[in-house]
């Protein structure tokens, strides 16, 4: 394998979004890089209206790069993309969801950053549109300033470095490691942590090289699974807790708790919503209003 132009594997589970996975899969073959594998995983039920739909949209797509695989159906995120980076050929990976898109320097900007640098991972910062193509949020992940394992656990722990598609990482580090989470939500999250434990050599490339968008049907990351996956999440942050300071500790239980009372107010339970703020409240006031601060600025932005 040429060491200078590696192959890349990118990764794209898709669920009932036949509709708009060409786009997504159009911005990976229009990437200024071209050593690419494709690797499309069909999560949906086979023989299903979803699947016979997906599977047209997959033959239509000509490009001798693509490599479709198909799980059982309704494995999840991050099942179908533990299956996926399993059987991928590239030597590296890198993640797509089937309703975003990369800009056409994404690959090609990651990887060059990873090999001058010789780094087994690294992560971008990310931003999300609305449905019109507006922008909604840019987040910076640059809250990491100690590379070493126990000031990427910290920084991890603090303020999750995620999503997903923001990821370039060996195959050969993933390998060594679980993978990602299969749950229905924060599966990144947990491929996160088992690569910092892994003992990964990471960097942060503060730069944005995807899109991601924010739509208006169906979403897993909202309602009863968003809870039930911040309290599964937030059961094993607490295991670290010996490992951090009181300040840290004060921090991540306003954050879980402000989480959950957002989670609460977009599931339309108010009460639940005003209890879980008090407990932020009383959690870390400091960081109450030093993050309401942030947001609220943001959102006059």
């Amino acid at each position: 394998m040429d060491s200078a132009t590696p192959l890349v594997s990118v990764i794209v589970p898709t669920y009932k979004r036949a509709d708009r996975l060409k786009k997504a899969l159009c911005s990976i073959t229009s990437q200024s890089y071209s050593n690419l594998e494709i690797v499309v995983v069909n999560d949906n039920i086979p023989g299903s209206d979803w699947d016979l739909s997906t599977t047209q949209a997959l033959q239509e797509f000509c490009d001798s790069r693509l490599k479709v695989l198909h799980t059982s159906g309704q494995s999840g995120g991050g099942a179908a993309r533990n299956f996926a980076c399993r059987r991928a050929s590239g030597e590296y990976l890198a993640f797509l969801d089937d309703d975003d898109e990369f800009l056409s320097d994404k690959v090609e900007t990651q990887l060059n950053f990873m090999l001058e640098r010789e780094l087994d991972m690294s992560w971008q910062d990310v931003s999300w549109y609305d449905e019109s193509g507006k922008l909604v949020e840019h987040r910076r992940l640059n809250h990491c300033h100690d590379f070493s394992q126990q000031g990427l656990l910290r920084a991890h722990l603090l303020t999750p470095i995620s999503p997903t598609s923001i990821y370039m990482l060996k195959k050969s580090l993933f390998d060594r490691t679980e993978g990602f989470g299969e749950v229905a939500t924060g599966q990144d999250w947990w491929l996160m942590l088992r690569c910092i434990e892994a003992g990964a050599r990471m960097g942060y490339m503060p730069e944005v090289h995807v899109h991601q968008y924010l739509h208006s049907g169906e979403r897993l990351s909202l309602g009863k699974n968003k809870v039930d996956g911040e309290v599964a999440r937030h059961e094993v942050v607490r295991s670290y807790y010996p490992l951090l300071s009181k300040k840290d500790v004060r921090y991540i239980e306003f954050r879980h708790n402000a989480v959950l009372a957002f989670a609460m107010k977009r599931s339309h339970r108010p009460s639940q919503a005003m209890l879980y703020a008090f407990k932020a409240m009383a959690a870390s006031p400091v960081a109450c209003f030093t993050e309401a601060l942030k947001f609220f600025g943001k959102a006059k932005s």
